[in-house]
């Protein structure tokens, strides 16, 4: 990750977030994860399907074998 995925980054303290997470933390960057694949703001927020919390994307992506989304990220 090149940028923060919400203007305030890490959330306070106490917070709890649910999505769409740009109600609590801020403006998203609209980064795109290399290892995962979630893209901050589009991801966590209504549109063309339901809003994914982080913790529900990531199980999802784990019980998926933890793919990498960018096949060429992290190589060297």
């Amino acid at each position: 990750m090149t940028v923060r995925p919400y203007a305030t980054w890490p959330p306070p303290e106490g917070i709890e977030l649910s999505p769409p997470y740009e109600n609590m933390p801020g403006r998203p960057s609209y980064e795109v994860c290399p290892r995962c694949g979630f893209e901050f703001g589009n991801d966590d927020n209504p549109g063309t399907a339901e809003p994914a919390s982080f913790e529900d994307y990531r199980r999802e992506w784990e019980n998926d074998g933890r793919p990498w989304f960018d096949q060429n990220a992290g190589r060297a």
